[in-house]
């Protein structure tokens, strides 16, 4: 019997799982620091100005969701576009940017939807760029060395077995 080609194989439900945990992680630690590096002044107003600072001092619980769906959405994404199973793109710069984009694209509608700051401020979606791209071309980076590596130690272990087959 030939093995089984699943969308979703353990590997794959293990990989999407440590992505959702860790994008999470991120966007609930990056907002608390924001939270607890500001003024009380300054506390007052982001309350005013964006649904992630409603209740002053904590995250709320929808907040907490929305970032969970933000996260689901993330690892959703790697998968589609890191997986092979999904997109068949060759090119790993094609597929960072895909995905890059798509993100992007996700996370506007997410800020708009949810309320993370007014849609007009200007001031506001200044912020957000100049805070989440540095994560997100980090992001990107780190996640082009690891396919580089993985595409090298793959490449590696298949000259391996060529060579081991050659031999008598």
């Amino acid at each position: 019997m030939g093995k089984k080609n699943s969308i979703i194989d353990n590997k794959s439900a293990t990989d999407f799982l440590n992505c959702t945990c860790l994008a999470f992680t991120m966007q609930v630690v990056v907002a608390t620091i924001v939270m607890f590096t500001s003024s009380a002044t300054v506390s007052a107003e982001q309350s005013k100005l964006s649904s992630i600072y409603e209740t002053p001092g904590y995250l709320s619980k929808s907040t907490l969701l929305q970032f969970l769906i933000v996260s689901l959405l993330t690892a959703l994404f790697r998968h589609i576009f890191f997986s092979g199973k999904i997109v068949k793109v060759p090119s790993i710069a094609l597929r960072v940017t895909l995905m890059f984009t798509c993100e992007i694209a996700m996370l506007a509608v997410v800020i708009w939807t949810c309320g993370w700051f007014h849609s007009v401020s200007v001031a506001g979606w200044a912020g957000f760029v100049c805070g989440a791209l540095p994560c997100l071309i980090a992001g990107i980076y780190l996640a082009f060395k690891s396919e580089c590596k993985e595409n090298e130690e793959m490449n590696a272990a298949l000259k391996k077995k060529q060579e081991e087959e050659k031999q008598p």
